[in-house]
């Protein structure tokens, strides 16, 4: 495994595997714009959330005293490997956002969950939870013990990778993630982040993207869900 970087601001000069062409994805699976002035509830789940619709936006809300950040889960998608997700989103107060795929009904890690993006406005975390943190072996291991060991936490680091950003609050960003097999690249505004590469990101049968909200508030639209 490996990552690859350019990123916003090139402070060191990095080797950069090729970036994911967006030729690959030619087929729409899922969008929303939020026109309908509601959550459309054939599109969407939600957990532990309070969101609401608001001016044809998504307004991620932690759902009050429910102990879990809020999850605006897609509905009705077949299972993918491949896949290309555009969003345009703003920070509004939640200081980070979860970017996450993950298969329901699959037992091999917790929630069903596969791989992630974690974005805030300082930093981004591209994460394997598949075989890292969310693997039945580790999250039983943390759950007995209340914490990672030592020698889980040196594991966990080789599940994931950052790169460093100057996101500015209040102010909109199209972020793009594109999958191709166990590759999983960042693009802000049509600029290339990086990558990471794992084999938990190459699970074949993804179902459901998900957009998790600490806290409140976080700002969402155009979703667009492409597969090849």
């Amino acid at each position: 495994m490996k990552n690859i970087w350019m990123g916003l601001v090139c402070l060191v000069p990095s080797l950069v595997a090729e970036p994911i062409s967006g030729s690959h994805y030619n087929k729409t699976v899922f969008q929303d714009d939020f026109h309908e002035g509601s959550l459309n509830k054939k599109k969407w789940r939600l957990y532990k959330s309070s969101s609401i619709v608001k001016n044809e936006v998504l307004v991620g809300i932690e759902e009050k005293d429910g102990g879990h950040a809020a999850v605006h889960g897609t509905l009705g998608l077949e299972g993918f490997s491949d896949v290309e997700v555009k969003l345009d989103l703003k920070f509004e107060g939640s200081r980070l956002t979860n970017l996450a795929f993950n298969e329901k009904g699959f037992k091999g890690s917790h929630a069903g969950h596969i791989c992630r993006v974690i974005l805030s406005p300082k930093k981004v975390i591209l994460r394997d939870g598949k075989t890292g943190n969310f693997s039945k072996e580790v999250y039983e291991k943390k759950k007995a013990i209340g914490k990672f060991d030592e020698a889980t936490k040196k594991f966990l680091k080789t599940k994931e990778t950052s790169f460093p950003l100057n996101l500015e609050n209040s102010k909109w960003y199209q972020v793009t993630i594109r999958i191709k097999g166990d590759s999983m690249q960042l693009w802000i505004d049509d600029k290339f982040i990086g990558g990471f590469e794992s084999e938990g990101i190459a699970h074949a049968s993804k179902n459901n993207f998900a957009m998790v909200t600490p806290k409140q508030e976080m700002h969402y639209d155009n979703i667009r869900i492409k597969t090849p």
